[in-house]
């Protein structure tokens, strides 16, 4: 009879090599996530190669008195509303107080005319360099009737604006009438008024003027101007508008305003290339007035005007053409059907795609400039689950350097438009981001500010900018951790033998390495080293590296018996980068015993 005998199997080496990495994961559970993403990485973005690398930090600029409220920009000079203050921070870091009655709500701008028109919900305004004053005081004044004979009648011309009760008639004087009737009644009393002729009195009642003389004959021609107000009460109020797109079809030749609460699903257009100037026919009313225009996004030749969740469609597409009169006119139509926009600050344009923020993530708008067809998708799946706790309503986002910014809290979620997967962009998760609002800023250095609620205004840093690792002089808290990986068996036990993480050879930097399984955490091994630089040696870590090349740390930091692994590499010391270029790990999988 034989004998059956048990021989341990001999256990064979294995390795995981990552080389290519991508973002975070917050959606599917650590064990699936997919080895190029972390599902527990933060402050951390992808360099000009794509490798993990720390943030870079902020600095305060300047400070106020009141949240900052918005950003805006005209040539190098920065305008920052604080409270109710308006402040001009200049090039050379001095401030100057230009305004001081804002409203304490979020505002908005745009360029145009070589100007910068504000609005906050309270007062459009504008500033030209020199002054900021309200719009209103600087109006366009419509020429509604023209070639009119002296008892009234004429040629219609141009609509009334919106932004001030000024009108002006024009009139072909026959040289016998003193009395003109202008083309409405009930004027303001004491404000007709005629530069060439003097006016004997004014019947504001009847809409009538009186001449002391009987002006001249002008053989057909219009001589006699006069200009008069009219207060229209419940005309919309353009200064309560607080949302704002340009847009003209293939040009931006128009501004268009909505947000007034009063009104929450209209918006108006103004004249051609004049944002002083808003008809009152210039508007339009889009969908049910249950739901309000959230903001507008360009793309192609086309603006697309977000809502709310509610009942009605929660995007519309506005395009241009001209009419059988060679006037301009934006027609409408109803988009794709998809969740409705929560911030009216977190829409952009992202290399062509319209982003804005729905209760269910981050949503793109996708179509083609040969048709008008736009389909709309989520882009955010991967950090929903930690994005959709957040309070939404309160978000602010921008595009700047290719990238997304979406801040929310103290939290900020970007996304990489040179990353993508099936058209969703990689995310990255940054933390002590309290940005309120943004300033993509191309015209002062090329740098990204933002504004916080206790009043600062901050600037992101460049690489090579002095104390570039550090927000305004603490630390950045940055980390990457694999996967839970398996190691290839999630049915079998693993030895851990070996790991070596592959740092960024900066002039000054450093990481700890921290283990993680099913039983334990714990940090296996801190390193320092510093290239060789004389501007930045720290002789008591001083290594006599000078290759730019990867920096290997050996952990040989033995796990035994674990079902899962996680490495954790992470840099928490005041400036100092730290990034990651690949990762091996080396183990061998526990098999049975085998009978033979």
């Amino acid at each position: 009879m034989s004998r059956a005998y048990q021989f341990s199997e001999a256990a064979q080496m294995q390795e995981l090599t990552i080389e290519r990495f991508a973002g975070v994961d917050f959606a599917n559970h650590p064990t699936k996530t997919d080895v190029s993403r972390s599902p527990d990485a933060c402050n951390m973005i992808a360099d000009e190669t794509y490798f993990p690398v720390k943030r870079t930090g902020y600095q305060t600029k300047a400070r106020f008195d009141g949240q900052i409220y918005g950003l805006h920009r005209l040539g190098q000079e920065i305008l920052c509303h604080a409270g109710t203050k308006l402040w001009c921070l200049k090039p050379d870091g001095t401030t100057a107080l230009v305004y001081d009655d804002m409203h304490t709500e979020r505002s908005v701008s745009f360029l145009m005319n070589g100007s910068l028109w504000m609005l906050d919900g309270k007062t459009y305004l504008v500033y030209d360099g020199t002054r900021v004053q309200p719009v209103s005081k600087q109006a366009f004044v419509p020429t509604t009737t023209i070639g009119s004979p002296p008892a009234g009648g004429g040629t219609s011309l141009e609509a009334v604006n919106l932004l001030t009760p000024k009108r002006i008639n024009t009139f072909v004087g026959d040289g016998k009438s003193t009395e003109f009737q202008l083309d409405c009644k009930n004027i303001d009393v004491d404000s007709a008024a005629c530069a060439d002729y003097p006016i004997k009195w004014v019947d504001a009642y009847a809409g009538k003027v009186t001449f002391a003389q009987a002006p001249p004959d002008a053989g057909g021609l219009a001589n006699v101007v006069i200009t008069f107000s009219k207060t229209v009460k419940d005309q919309p109020d353009i200064n309560k508008c607080r949302i704002c797109g340009l847009f003209g079809g293939q040009n931006d030749t128009r501004v268009f305003v909505s947000g007034n609460p009063d009104q929450p699903n209209c918006d108006w257009q103004s004249g051609l290339y004049d944002p002083s100037y808003f008809p009152d026919t210039g508007y339009t009313r889009i969908g049910s007035d249950a739901s309000a225009i959230m903001g507008y996004a360009r793309q192609y030749d086309t603006q697309i005007v977000l809502k709310e969740d509610g009942q009605d469609a929660k995007q519309y597409l506005r395009t241009f053409a001209l009419d059988d009169n060679a006037k301009p006119a934006y027609s409408l139509r109803q988009g794709a059907e998809a969740a409705g926009a929560v911030s009216p600050h977190a829409i952009d344009v992202l290399n062509g795609t319209p982003y804005y923020l729905s209760p269910q993530g981050v949503m793109g708008i996708y179509g083609t400039y040969v048709t008008e067809y736009r389909t709309i998708s989520g882009v955010s799946q991967r950090i929903n689950p930690k994005l959709c706790r957040e309070n939404l309503s309160q978000a602010a986002a921008c595009v700047w350097d290719g990238k997304y910014y979406l801040a929310v809290g103290t939290h900020c979620y970007v996304a990489d438009s040179r990353q993508m997967t099936d058209g969703i962009p990689e995310w990255y998760y940054w933390e002590n981001i309290p940005a309120q609002c943004f300033l993509p800023d191309a015209d002062t250095g090329g740098y990204l500010w933002f504004g916080t609620k206790d009043g600062r205004v901050c600037r992101f840093c460049h690489t090579d900018d002095a104390h570039a690792y550090s927000d305004d002089g603490a630390a950045i808290a940055a980390h990457w951790a694999t996967p839970l990986l398996s190691l290839g068996d999630g049915s079998r036990t693993k030895n851990v033998v070996y790991s070596q993480p592959k740092l960024m050879p900066y002039g000054c930097s450093g990481a700890e390495i921290w283990y993680r399984t099913d039983r334990m955490t714990r940090c296996v091994q801190r390193v320092a080293f510093s290239q060789f630089c004389f501007a930045q040696v720290d002789f008591s870590r001083f290594s006599f590296r000078s290759a730019p090349t990867a920096v290997p740390v050996d952990v040989r930091r033995r796990v035994r018996h674990a079902w899962q692994f996680q490495l954790l590499a992470k840099n928490e010391k005041e400036e100092e980068p730290f990034g990651l270029l690949g990762l091996t790990i080396r183990f061998a999988v526990r098999h049975t015993a085998r009978s033979i």
